[in-house]
């Protein structure tokens, strides 16, 4: 199955590396960067949800103007219909266990992977996605 691929990420080398290990993958239909969560999350609540689509959204946890606690947030609000077109993987720096607990707790958070992840870790939790569709 061919994945849509979304990064929500601050630092414009991560969404580089990011975009190299999706490529990768050889399970990427279409790819978009953002450097901004809220004209990401603008961009979600405008498009319509495709059927049969799946989009996998890598969110850094640490971002200015909305972090992706924030993002999250009002990410749940969204209709069903949207969000079941989405699996969020977060990505954060944070040694902080309580940011990656908290960030686990939303139902809408697929998996954590912690920067720098590894092709690996990366490929296992994409094809767990693949997977479970």
């Amino acid at each position: 199955m061919k994945l849509n691929f979304i990064i929500v990420d601050d630092r414009e080398l991560d969404c580089f590396i990011a975009e190299k290990l999706i490529l990768n993958t050889g399970k990427c239909n279409s790819f978009k960067a953002y450097d901004n969560a809220i004209e990401a999350l603008q961009d979600i609540k405008a498009k319509e949800p495709e059927k049969g689509s799946l989009t996998v959204l890598l969110l850094d946890i640490m971002m200015p103007v909305m972090n992706g606690f924030q993002f999250i947030e009002e990410f749940e609000n969204l209709p069903k219909e949207t969000k079941n077109n989405y699996r969020i993987i977060s990505i954060t720096t944070s040694l902080n266990k309580n940011d990656i607990s908290r960030i686990s707790t939303y139902e809408s958070v697929f998996g954590v992977l912690k920067k720098p992840y590894s092709f690996e870790a990366f490929e296992e939790m994409i094809n767990n996605i693949s997977q479970e569709s």
